[in-house]
């Protein structure tokens, strides 16, 4: 006997009640009584019944899904903040649609990156979303002008654009202030940053609060261009550093990423004539590490509030939508997390 699809029309004859009953327990379950909705659920989980969204979505000319694009879900940040997102999103009964845009550097001399973020932006806008929440890696405002039409509320996460939406943003001045300020306590006068060319928007606010607080402290801040961001990239960057930095001066290595971070600390695992935090101390800037007891020597690096940035910009995406709605620009701090590597 062939299966048959369960339907709205078979679960309101299994339940006993009219279509426009189950109708309503779908859409509005507060006008249904208590025992009718009983009834309805009942005879739903006996069908196994699943609503037809796109049905649903034809009708109301839109869906009930908020879209959220972040540029890479192997970065920490990014998944602390679809979680505060997404469970943001289920207090209102709503769901988080997620996008990954897989951006990536394919090289920094010249600068050339490779990214699915307008492509998503375009999907989001062609299902009608309730909201876009845009983790952006450079200037949104075309491709958000662009879509405008379909979807009005939007929400840009940790980039700094000036437009017509609200952003939720890192403080990545204060982090670079901090690295600093972490460094001059714990008694280092010489400190390496180690980072590449300012390709990305955090990249260079972190810059910019490292010379704030280097100046203000007088530390002796040497800017050392890595070739990118990641581990292998700190490896060959603590290599040079170690080799024509002033023999017996303690020095520190400050990571823009905790990836470099984490390189220049493998360095120094096979260097043992060479101690941490007494010779070299080393910390990362992005707070990506969790900093393990297990790890060899457990990174200092931050606490960025990625949880509570997806649920900020949940908040905010529903109250684009809401009259008399003036636009918010809410950046949240980070924090330290002292490890043993300094």
């Amino acid at each position: 006997m062939p299966f048959e699809v369960p339907t709205m029309k078979k679960v309101a004859e299994v339940a006993g009640v009219s279509l426009g009953t189950v109708s309503n327990y779908m859409n509005q379950p507060s006008v249904v009584a208590p025992a009718t909705r009983e009834k309805v659920q009942s005879a739903i989980d006996r069908l196994g019944y699943i609503r037809n969204a796109a049905a649903r979505d034809l009708k109301r000319k839109g869906n009930d899904g908020i879209g959220l694009i972040v540029p890479d879900i192997l970065n920490r940040l990014f998944v602390e903040i679809a979680r505060g997102a997404q469970l943001a999103a289920n207090r209102e009964a709503l769901s988080l649609l997620l996008a990954n845009a897989v951006y990536r550097f394919t090289s920094f001399h010249p600068l050339a990156t490779d990214d699915q973020q307008d492509q998503y932006l375009d999907v989001f806008a062609e299902e009608r979303v309730s909201g876009i929440l845009y983790a952006a890696m450079s200037d949104p405002t075309a491709g958000i002008n662009r879509i405008r039409g379909h979807v009005r509320p939007v929400v840009v996460i940790n980039y700094d654009q000036p437009g017509d939406w609200c952003s939720v943003l890192l403080d990545n001045q204060q982090a670079g202030r901090l690295g600093c300020e972490h460094l001059h306590e714990r008694g280092f006068r010489r400190v390496y940053f180690v980072s590449p060319p300012d390709v990305a928007q955090p990249i260079a606010d972190r810059r910019a609060g490292v010379r704030d607080a280097a100046a203000r402290l007088g530390l002796d801040l040497i800017e050392f261009t890595a070739d990118g961001l990641w581990f292998d990239d700190g490896r060959r960057a603590a290599e040079e550093i170690l080799r024509s930095a002033p023999p017996g001066e303690r020095l520190a290595f400050l990571g823009a990423t905790d990836e470099l971070a984490l390189g220049a600390l493998s360095v120094l695992r096979e260097r043992p004539e060479l101690h941490i935090p007494e010779d070299v101390g080393v910390m990362g800037l992005e707070g990506a590490h969790d900093g393990q007891p297990s790890d060899w020597v457990p990174l200092t690096s931050l606490i960025v509030p990625g949880n509570r940035m997806g649920g900020e910009a949940i908040r905010l995406v529903l109250d684009e939508a809401r009259p008399g709605h003036r636009h918010q620009r809410l950046t949240l701090p980070v924090t330290l997390r002292q490890g043993r590597s300094t």
